[in-house]
């Protein structure tokens, strides 16, 4: 942990920058244009799904199947159709983690920044989050020139993941429609057997488009997304600078990485913890064809009715085991990617003040 900080470090202060700036939670992705949000997103991604994947074909399986257990559910996989099965589904969200991913954290750092500096231009992006409001990068004198449209960090923060949640589940919902229509394929049709229109994602996608329409097949479940992602995010960023903050306080920069891992893997169990009953709904509307259930209400009435209060709860432990792996490593990934960028640009910027330097002097101090 000590080694990756320190490499973290030096990357932020090769280009020049104070030290105490290295220890603070998101500045080297305050000036980060939107190309390095996408690859940080995408890597990050990856690196989480390819963790998690198959934990979150067992949660889907659990969420839509009564009468089943996690450990039931993947030994069965694994003995019918081998390991690869827990990897079933993953085309979709991989292809789609990276947009969303760039979507959700390039959204909330342009509302927070909006909201502190009342619509202004000036001042950097600072961090997400409750320390954010106190200048916590390096446009921090910037920021206390202008009026705040919201004062209060904690709203703010808030309000800024809310709006990352709204505008990611426009991508998310029909990837994980894809994706969990290939997760309980098999179940669901009642063969057990995967049938030949749901093998592959594009595949999956076609045949939702061709039977449903593009938009009943790909989007049934996006309402429901959102309804889950606003929260969500809501919490997850705020929850993911507190700790990250509260852990650069207690023990300082020099357990950078630990503080990473801790705060990233905190923020998404506590989201999960809160919003789980929506993701029960939710996976249920996914996995099944447009027009089984009326909506949120309907689908959670029936649910109810059918399998009781626990229903929509089935399978947490299961999330809550792929929830702090997946944005622990999403976190770090994001973490140490910026980071790298961060001292490219500020390489590149020391190559160009170098080169005009020579130029304007004809090149005498070669």
């Amino acid at each position: 942990a000590r080694q990756s900080a320190g490499t973290r470090r030096r990357w932020v202060r090769a280009g020049g920058g104070p030290r105490e700036h290295a220890a603070m939670p998101g500045v080297d992705k305050e000036s980060a244009p939107a190309w390095a949000h996408a690859v940080a997103g995408q890597i990050a991604g990856m690196v989480g799904l390819t963790v998690v994947h198959p934990i979150d074909t067992v949660k889907s399986r659990v969420q839509t199947n009564a009468g089943t257990s996690a450990m039931g559910v993947a030994s069965s996989l694994v003995r019918r159709d081998g390991p690869l099965a827990l990897y079933r589904g993953i085309g979709a969200p991989m292809v789609a983690y990276g947009v969303i991913n760039a979507v959700a954290f390039s959204t909330n750092t342009t509302v927070l920044r909006y909201l502190r500096e009342g619509g202004g231009g000036g001042g950097g992006g600072g961090s997400p989050g409750p320390g954010a409001g106190a200048g916590g990068g390096r446009g921090g004198n910037a920021v206390a020139e202008t009026k705040a449209l919201v004062s209060n960090p904690w709203i703010a923060g808030l309000i800024a993941g809310g709006a990352a949640g709204l505008t990611s589940s426009f991508v998310r919902g029909p990837a994980e429609r894809v994706k969990t229509v290939q997760q309980v394929a098999e179940s669901s049709c009642g063969t057990g057997k995967v049938p030949e229109k749901f093998r592959g994602t594009m595949r999956t996608a076609a045949t939702l488009a061709r039977e449903h329409g593009a938009w009943r097949g790909l989007f049934t479940g996006t309402g429901a997304t959102i309804a889950r992602e606003v929260p969500q995010c809501a919490v997850y960023f705020l929850t993911y600078d507190s700790i990250r903050r509260a852990c650069d306080t207690a023990v300082g920069a020099e357990y950078e990485t630990a503080g990473i891992v801790l705060a990233g893997g905190m923020a998404g169990v506590t989201q999960w913890t809160l919003t789980y009953p929506l993701d029960v709904v939710k996976s249920r509307i996914q996995a099944f064809p447009p027009g089984t259930y009326g909506g949120m209400a309907d689908c959670a009435m029936q649910s109810l009715r059918a399998e009781g209060a626990l229903v929509f709860f089935r399978g947490i432990e299961t999330a809550l085991l792929r929830a702090f792996p997946l944005h622990a490593s999403i976190f770090l990934t994001c973490e140490t990617i910026h980071a790298a960028l961060a001292w490219v640009r500020e390489e590149e910027r020391k190559e160009r003040a170098w080169s005009e330097k020579n130029e304007g002097t004809g090149g005498n101090d070669r």
